[in-house]
């Protein structure tokens, strides 16, 4: 029994010791525009080797311990359920080494590590830094998010644009999930990631939480980026090819091409790519549609949950009042405040493109391309090739839950004039192919058609 009592002492004394050996830094990874996200890293030294990890066990505080040991052993989560791992090497008070980050996936690492001082750089390829590292030795290991289920619970209730839509059993399911996250989440990645995974299940879309100052605002003002969003390309003599890459940052550049494209009568087909444009501002499409739309377009009808419904009543809708804003900010405080609206666009005064369309889709083309895609296919004769497009269009705006954290939830509801209900039902192309073949396929029913009118 003494003997006993004494191996329980030393593994006692021995893992106390390892406890205050084991040293915890805080830090913040930045990624710009206000995109900081708080760890906890434990750095583990073997020799002149580092490995740098955030909290274990993420994925079981994240999914559940069940889905977790599945995740591991389909290789679908990383050992130990660690979201972020850094392996390096040191020289002098210089690391540099590998790491591996969701979303963004493999990238190197380069940093300098003191006694006191811990900071680095996360670079794609050989030279883009996109994100930094700072970190400072701490007592605390997490951080405490379990005031933010009731907040978030609150602004959805609020704001949603129909409680209807919240009496089901797979909101009841989110709701018990979030409880946990919020009490078991240790840093910000883990709680981030496991709450746009917990929503997937969720009947709507447009559900998301953020961490950027950046996103309270909405992207109404459609600043023009460093790098072209909008590809324009000449694929023959006839035929004119836009890649519009999302529908944000894209007026101004769609504003100089499109004239270029609907003035030059040498062009009988136009193609549309819209693969991977997860939507945007009302400025950027209501730009497009200037060049290409022969007559008024309705969009649809936006309804909120000022207006009492079931479903789609036309009589009811038709009361709503009919807008053209001039700006995806002036719609969303309409909607804010009132019952809804009928969105118009009205044909311009632009030259008008008079060939035939072809737009191309694929799963992630959702949104605000949504309704142009489904208008385009029933009003304009477009010719749609691709996917099934992702199904999530609903009015959106951000709410402050915390100094840190916004939500982005659905404000109103939306049907096409027709009565369709786009959420979670998507638009289905004329021509259903691989989304890598799209392209393809488009070129080659305009040069079938060439060929048999020559």
């Amino acid at each position: 029994m003494k003997v006993y009592l004494s191996l329980l002492f030393m593994l006692y004394i021995t893992y106390s010791l390892a406890q205050k050996d084991n040293v915890i830094w805080k830090s913040e990874l930045d990624f710009g525009e206000g995109v900081v996200f708080t760890t906890f890293l434990n750095i583990e030294k073997n020799e002149n080797k580092y490995v740098i990890t955030s909290p274990k066990n993420a994925d079981i505080r994240m999914v559940g311990g069940l889905k977790a040991r599945l995740g591991r052993a389909l290789g679908k989560i990383p050992n130990q359920g660690v979201l972020l791992k850094i392996e390096s090497e040191q020289n002098a008070d210089s690391i540099h080494g590998t790491t591996k980050l969701p979303i963004f996936g493999d990238l190197k690492f380069k940093g300098i590590l003191t006694s006191q001082n811990f900071s680095g750089e996360f670079i794609k390829g050989d030279s883009i830094v996109i994100g930094t590292l700072e970190g400072e030795k701490s007592k605390d290991n997490h951080l405490d998010y379990s005031d933010l289920y009731s907040k978030i619970l609150k602004i959805t209730e609020e704001r949603i644009f129909s409680k209807n839509t919240l009496d089901n059993k797979e909101w009841r399911k989110f709701k018990s999930k979030l409880k946990k996250l919020c009490n078991k989440s240790k840093d910000d990645i883990e709680f981030f990631i496991g709450f746009n995974m917990i929503n997937s299940k969720l009947p709507f879309s447009h559900y998301n939480i953020f961490i950027s100052e950046e996103n309270q605002v909405d992207n109404s003002n459609e600043v023009s980026p460093v790098e072209p969003t909008v590809i324009f390309e000449e694929k023959n003599p006839k035929t004119a090819y836009i890649k519009i890459k999302n529908f944000s940052t894209t007026k101004q550049e769609l504003k100089e091409i499109l004239p270029k494209i609907s003035k030059n009568k040498n062009y009988k087909n136009l193609i549309v790519d819209l693969r991977d444009n997860g939507g945007g501002g009302i400025g950027a499409a209501f730009e497009l549609a200037k060049h290409i739309a022969s007559k008024d377009i309705e969009v649809g009808y936006f309804v909120t949950n000022k207006l009492e419904y079931s479903g789609f009543k036309q009589e009811l809708f038709e009361t709503l009042p009919k807008l053209q804003p001039e700006s995806t900010e002036e719609f969303s405080n309409d909607l804010m405040t009132g019952r809804g609206a009928h969105l118009i666009f009205e044909r311009s005064d632009s030259e008008i493109f008079s060939g035939k369309i072809f737009v191309l889709t694929n799963k992630n083309t959702g949104s605000t391309c949504e309704p142009i895609v489904y208008a385009l296919k029933n009003n304009f004769d477009a010719t749609v090739i691709g996917e099934k497009t992702a199904g999530a269009m609903l009015a959106a705006k951000w709410f402050d839950v915390n100094e840190k954290y916004v939500l982005m939830l659905p404000i109103a509801d939306f049907y096409t004039t027709d009565g369709v209900r786009l959420d979670q039902r998507g638009v289905f192309p004329n021509i259903d192919v691989e989304s890598e073949k799209a392209l393809e396929k488009a070129l080659e029913i305009i040069n079938t058609n060439t060929n048999n009118n020559n």
